[in-house]
């Protein structure tokens, strides 16, 4: 978001390392897990219906279309579908993982 020189000014105003160690903090006073996505991670381009990848959306484009199963979908809410089921999808990943390396 930096890159953009549009967003630049306001990302950095927003002090973001600040609030991740606030909401760290407040995840471990509260008992509650905090799970990160990695920065790459295409929340947005990532179909939440049957989890095609977009290989390219622009910022102009406010609602996600599916190419594959036609979902169609406000981009925000098909990112943070995405971003909710990233920690379960994770777990799966290693389990799978922890499978393939003990056989």
């Amino acid at each position: 978001m930096m890159a953009n020189r549009h967003l630049a000014k306001s990302i950095a105003d927003a002090a973001m390392g600040e609030a991740g160690r606030r909401l760290w903090y407040k995840c471990k006073w509260y008992g509650a897990e905090l799970a990160l996505a990695g920065r790459w991670y295409a929340s947005s381009k990532t179909c939440s219906g049957c989890a095609h990848k977009k290989d390219r959306l622009e910022l102009s484009e406010r609602t996600y279309h599916c190419e594959r199963c036609g979902l169609t979908v406000d981009r925000d809410l098909n990112a943070a579908v995405n971003l909710a089921r990233w920690p379960a999808l994770q777990a799966t990943r290693a389990a799978e993982k922890a499978l393939a390396t003990a056989a």
